[in-house]
């Protein structure tokens, strides 16, 4: 292994003072050491280097031809080495927090105002992960998971859930290519459905005092938003939390003609107890507030 060979850094910095102010007295005053202890330092250093590094006047001194270039050389690496080491004290260190949602939810609710949450908490690094398994908040991939839950959901009890909002839900299309009037319109038309939330039509048609079977001419989809992108698309009717198609409705990509109900359903962020510490409380604290 290769050692570096150096001086005694005392001795440089020493010697690096009394080159920029030209006097023993005013380095030893820097350096809140004796004059004696800087001359001692200075003479270490000239017999490591086997070379003379001053000549002394009657009332001042100079520098040798090879003594200003280690001076400049020290002053720069000195000044370098300073900042570097005032930026890493003052610098806060900053915190990784892991925030798992769907792909939806981050689009159309998240992404838009991460911005300022960054803004309010500079030293906390958000990640964002698209998932929809809450396994992955228990195996400690992400810190905090957004969903939609039922109300009668039982959590294990090493989570903590929080209220966002409620989920409401409703049919969602291209008005273009479709125009229903009345809900008994709906079954004229291919419905979309997604694994993530089986149970979302029964549940609206129940609300809605209907009885409705699927049809043969249904289309199902793994994830929420490939369901609501073929609903713009116009491959039939979709139906979707309110809070993640209302930017697809404000820029009229889609159309919600019979409005959102309540489903008994919440948006939650969940989080492990044993992270709950101040950082994840303050995310959470955020996202509370950024839902009201």
């Amino acid at each position: 292994m290769k050692r570096r060979t150096l001086p005694p850094l005392n001795s440089l910095k020493a010697f690096e003072a009394v080159a920029r102010h030209k006097s023993f007295s005013l380095a030893a005053e820097e350096l809140c050491v004796t004059h004696s202890a800087v001359s001692h330092q200075i003479k270490q250093l000239e017999e490591w280097l086997d070379k003379k590094l001053f000549i002394r006047h009657s009332s001042t001194i100079s520098l040798t031809r090879e003594a200003e270039d280690l001076s400049r050389l020290c002053t720069h690496f000195f000044n370098e080495l300073e900042q570097c080491v005032f930026e890493l004290s003052n610098k806060a260190s900053e915190v990784e927090i892991v925030i798992g949602a769907s792909h939806s939810f981050m689009a159309n609710w998240l992404i838009p105002r991460l911005e300022e949450l960054e803004i309010i908490y500079p030293n906390i690094h958000i990640k964002l992960m698209t998932c929809n398994d809450l396994k992955l908040l228990e195996k400690e991939q992400i810190d905090i998971f957004i969903n939609s839950l039922s109300l009668d959901q039982i959590l294990p009890d090493s989570l903590d859930q929080y209220l966002l909002f409620p989920d409401h839900m409703g049919p969602i299309c291209n008005g273009e290519t479709y125009h229903l009037n009345t809900i008994n319109d709906l079954l004229k038309y291919p419905l979309l459905h997604t694994h993530s939330n089986k149970n979302a039509w029964p549940i609206w048609f129940e609300r809605s005092n209907m009885n409705v079977q699927t049809k043969s001419n249904d289309r199902y989809f793994d994830r929420l938003n490939l369901m609501i992108e073929a609903a713009v698309s116009g491959l039939g009717i979709a139906i979707a939390p309110q809070i993640l198609v209302e930017k697809e409705i404000l820029n009229g990509r889609i159309e919600a003609p019979f409005g959102f109900i309540e489903c008994d359903y919440n948006f939650y962020a969940i989080v492990r107890k044993n992270s709950a510490n101040s950082d994840v409380i303050n995310i959470v604290n955020w996202l509370q507030n950024a839902a009201k």
